[in-house]
């Protein structure tokens, strides 16, 4: 069986084969050394509707789409324009514009323009929020986590993925609630439900939203 484009072998010294679908539409076939053509054929074969179903999943979400000169930030497309005169990202909210002398349309510029907002808004964000619920926890990083959105430690340090600085204000904060909440419940119990519902009643609304546009982010 000649394997699809979309379809990426990988052998590894491993006991048991393992596949994954991802949002790019790449469909990873992980492989024990001692795997055979023929033990690939069966593997494809049975997991043949597995496999149909993942990819439907990830083809029918939704994508935000943006203009060659647009940024996504808050949830929202800003029009990036270059202005020599200016000395700092200039953010207009009300008019959705960005005014740089730099090239935030550059991918490692934008990428470190990102993180910077992302590391500013998240931080302070999350000083607020504690202080008003009455929660506390240690140190805040700021990463490129592949699956997850946030992350909290045992001991209470929070990860937050900088992409979600691509999100409305009502999933950021979605986020940073969530978190704030491991800090004293770290498994996703019904009592953990319960405790994140009384500090954020719609959170049900930011996870929609997340799963319907997370991997546009």
């Amino acid at each position: 069986m000649e394997l699809p484009a979309n379809h990426i072998l990988i052998r590894k010294d491993v006991k048991h084969a393992r596949l994954r679908v991802s949002e790019d539409g790449k469909v990873r076939v992980i492989l024990p050394n001692s795997f055979n053509q023929e033990d690939l054929n069966a593997l494809l074969s049975k997991k043949k509707h597995w496999i149909e179903k993942n990819l439907r999943y990830f083809n029918e979400k939704s994508q935000i789409k943006l203009q060659r000169n647009q940024i996504l930030l808050y949830g929202n497309r800003y029009s990036y324009f270059y202005d020599s005169a200016v000395h700092k990202v200039l953010i207009d909210h009300d008019h959705l514009s960005i005014r740089s002398n730099k090239n935030l349309l550059e991918d490692s510029t934008q990428l470190n323009w990102y993180k910077g907002i992302a590391r500013r808004h998240l931080i302070l964000r999350t000083e607020e929020l504690a202080e008003k619920l009455g929660f506390t926890y240690n140190q805040i990083f700021i990463r490129s986590q592949r699956t997850k959105w946030g992350n909290c430690s045992s001991n209470k340090n929070i990860s937050y993925n900088w992409r979600i600085i691509k999100a409305p204000l009502f999933v950021i904060d979605y986020l940073i609630v969530h978190e704030l909440v491991h800090t004293v419940i770290m498994s996703h119990t019904n009592k953990f439900w319960v405790l994140l519902k009384s500090y954020y009643p719609n959170y049900r609304e930011a996870i929609s939203w997340l799963d319907k546009y997370g991997n546009s982010l």
